[in-house]
Order: structure tokens, then C-alpha cells, then sequence
């Protein structure tokens, strides 16, 4: 259980799911009905893989968060990718919205598995098997501020994220429906979390052979066959550019008549 959500808000927020799924079912134009399991906190026993298309939203009110949506590949001749998952999720987000009476955001595409456990999952069902999940990773939820402070203190730091697989002892239950939780705590969300979010965002990647430095009366005399001389010596490691920054370094290699670039070692900043 994320830390700071007692049992009877996860009460809640199982609840508040269990509403909303008919809503992300009803989106999802594929050829069978589309209906969904009970919300739970153990993971299911799913393979979610890079080629799962995955759609994932932000979630901050009474729910915080991330939701991801997961369709297996070959679930949906309608649904095979990403994007197409991320159209088709879009049109549930207004009747979600009023559900979990939370604001959220527009659904992104993502790749690859997530490197943590939800907090909750909530199966989607075609014909009785699972074809897909709906994965909800919760923000820590706020600190309850002391009553009697001794002196004035700076804020408690929003709580660190725990794992969801060493579920952490329940609180106290709450006299009341608990708060919505501040934009601070969905902004400490953990970083894995956060990354797979990013993890379709196209980069571009540059391999630089050498450089070299040309006056512009001698750039502008160029002619077909002659040779430029570069800074780097025949064998040297070559340099791979993420977004203008330097990342890696390696050699040029062949694949199936294509070149390639393969790594010999990765630029770390300490």
C-alpha cells in the first residue's frame, strides 16, 4: 500500500475504480465486449511487453497518480498500437473525470513494461479471458500536520514512495474523508513511475565521425572527391549525440548491409 492511504481510503479508491472502469470499457472499440474484473492490489498475472500497447494519463484530486492502460498485443485487430490505444482511451477521460472526482490529464503513449507494481489493477475481459489491465500507481499521500508544534518548523518533504509489493503498516482510520492531496504529493512520485510515461518520446540520435574547421573561402571552393581531413585518428571510439549531448561512445559496424553503431562505453556525469 503506498504510504500515507490507509485502508479506508484504498476502500475508497478501489471503489471509485470499480465506477469508472465502464467508462475506459465502453471506449474501447474492439471487435467483442469489453468488460472488467474486480480492482485489486495484488498484480495480475499478466506479461505486459514492450509491445503491449500502453496509454497512460495523470491523475490529481481525490485519486493521485498515474493510470495506465494496457491492451495485450493481439487483443484488438482495432487496437495494435500505442497511439491507437491513446485515441480511443481519450473519450473516457471526461466520464472518468467525474467518477473519480479528480482532474486528468490528456492520455500520452508509453512503451515497455512498468518498473514498479500498481497499487491497484483492474483486469479487462474479452470473452472471459484477459486481454488487457488498468493500472493505478498512487502518489504518496500528504503528512497529517501536527496539532501542538514545539517551535516552527520548515515542511515535512512530501513522503518518499514505497514499494507496493511491502505494503506499509495502516494508518489510524480517518475521522473523515480524507483531503485531496496537494500538487506536492503527486509531484513525488517516483521517478521509475514517472519514466514510463516518457518512454515513447522520440530523441534524436546523432553519430559524429570527427570535426574539423574551414575558413568559408575554402568551404566555398569544395569540389566532388576532395578530402576534408578530421580531428580523429583511424580506429579512435566515435562519439554518439543524444539531443546535442554527449552520451556514449563506440565503433561503426555492419548490419544486414546497413551500418551500425555499437557501444563501447557510456559517458556518465558524477
Amino acid at each position: 500500500m503506498t504510504v500515507g492511504n490507509n485502508e479506508g481510503q484504498m476502500v475508497l479508491i478501489m471503489e471509485q475504480m470499480r465506477m469508472a472502469m465502464s467508462g475506459v470499457c465502453d471506449a474501447l472499440s474492439v471487435t467483442s465486449v469489453v468488460s472488467s474484473g474486480d480492482p485489486s492490489m495484488e498484480p495480475l498475472d499478466i506479461e505486459i511487453t514492450s509491445t503491449t500497447s500502453l496509454a497512460v494519463v495523470s491523475v490529481e484530486g481525490s485519486i493521485n497518480g498515474n493510470l495506465m492502460v494496457a491492451l495485450l498485443q493481439g487483443a484488438s485487430p482495432d487496437i495494435t498500437t500505442s497511439e491507437g490505444l491513446v485515441e480511443e482511451f481519450a473519450s473516457a477521460v471526461d466520464a472518468m473525470s467525474q467518477v473519480l472526482d479528480s482532474e486528468i490529464g490528456a492520455p500520452s503513449a508509453a512503451s515497455g513494461a512498468p518498473t514498479v507494481a500498481p497499487d491497484v489493477s483492474v483486469p479487462l475481459i474479452v470473452d472471459g479471458a484477459v486481454v488487457g489491465a488498468v493500472l493505478l500507481f498512487l502518489a504518496p499521500a500528504a503528512e497529517p500536520a501536527s496539532e501542538e508544534p514545539a517551535e516552527p518548523v520548515a515542511a515535512a518533504p512530501a513522503a518518499t514512495p514505497a514499494a507496493p509489493a511491502a505494503p506499509a503498516a495502516p494508518a489510524a482510520p480517518a475521522a473523515s474523508a480524507a483531503p485531496s492531496a496537494p500538487a506536492s504529493a503527486l509531484s513525488g512520485l517516483g521517478t521509475m513511475k514517472q519514466m514510463d510515461a516518457l518512454a515513447s518520446v522520440q530523441m534524436e540520435v546523432t553519430i559524429e565521425v570527427g570535426r574539423t574547421s574551414l575558413p568559408i573561402g575554402q568551404l566555398l571552393q569544395l569540389q566532388p572527391g576532395q578530402i576534408v581531413e578530421l580531428d580523429r585518428e583511424v580506429g579512435s571510439p566515435l562519439d554518439m549525440f543524444i539531443n546535442g549531448t554527449l552520451l556514449a561512445h563506440g565503433e561503426i559496424v555492419v548490419v544486414d548491409d546497413q551500418f551500425g553503431f555499437r557501444v563501447t562505453s557510456v559517458v556518465t556525469t558524477d
